[in-house]
């Protein structure tokens, strides 16, 4: 389906996620911050084929967290020992502030609960600044992967990266190679 919330400066960002049961949502952030609004991610279920909208959009999380600035976007939905995990970039990704944070919920309505730091932030050892736009995916061994962007050491190109995601007593933490 397509959504556009007009109103509150567009929507952008969608992702997709399947439950445990096959019910199938979709995930996206209002832009909100282009139009000197709160930004929100939202989650609303859809058709099997992903085509129809089921219910109302119900709002998860917004930027209430300092490092967070202005906005959070891009979320990334998946459900690990039972819990969701909504992933989801913060801040301007211009620069180093960008960063990657988690929330975690028992229902997938939430409510949402974020830990006081982000996940992922900008680390000058490994040459990752500014880190945003992540994915969460599994290979096909069970190993969990965190995809993301983020600048070069000169602040001129964004590039792709790749590093596992582990999880230590049900919290996500990321591996980064210096």
């Amino acid at each position: 389906p397509l959504i556009c919330q007009a109103s509150v400066g567009g929507s952008i960002d969608p992702a997709s996620f399947v439950d445990t049961d096959g019910a199938r949502y979709v995930v996206w952030k209002n832009d909100g911050n282009s139009v000197s609004m709160e930004s929100w991610l939202f989650i609303q279920r859809v058709s099997g084929d992903g085509l129809t909208l089921l219910s109302q959009p119900i709002k998860l999380i917004n930027e209430d967290q300092y490092w967070e600035g202005r906005l959070v976007e891009a979320p990334d939905l998946i459900k690990h020992n039972g819990k969701y995990y909504l992933f989801y970039s913060a801040n301007s990704y211009a620069d180093g502030r960008y960063a990657v944070g988690y929330a975690v919920a028992d229902a997938l309505q939430g409510p949402y609960a974020k830990p006081a730091r982000p996940l992922l932030t900008t680390d000058i050892k490994s040459h990752i600044i500014g880190p945003g736009g992540e994915d969460v995916v599994m290979d096909g061994v069970a190993n969990t992967w965190i995809v993301f962007h983020s600048w070069d050491k000169s602040v001129k190109y964004r590039s792709m990266n790749i590093a596992p995601l582990m999880w230590q007593n049900n919290v996500p933490v990321v591996a980064l190679n210096p």
